[in-house]
């Protein structure tokens, strides 16, 4: 495993050590967690308890629909014009 020194803000810090501590686990782990998600490696699989319970209720609201991005795009050129 490799080390990595970061620098950043004070209340970020502080914000991260709360949060770590309410998912029991580190800093470090929570930022490796982070970058294994960010460089799209297969076995980063976010759990469902450790999305944030706004996201978990919403998760799956849209399976099933249909989305079209450009007609997306030509309703909000429509709407916005």
């Amino acid at each position: 495993m490799s080390k990595l020194t970061l620098s950043v803000d004070k209340d970020i810090v502080e914000a991260a050590k709360k949060e770590a501590a309410r998912r029991g686990t580190s800093v470090s782990k929570l930022v490796s967690d982070y970058l294994e998600v960010i460089s799209s490696k297969p076995s980063a699989r976010v759990r469902e308890e450790d999305l944030p319970p706004a996201t978990r209720e919403l998760s799956g609201i849209l399976d099933g629909v249909d989305y079209d991005p450009e007609a997306r795009l030509k309703y909000l050129i429509e709407k916005h014009s």
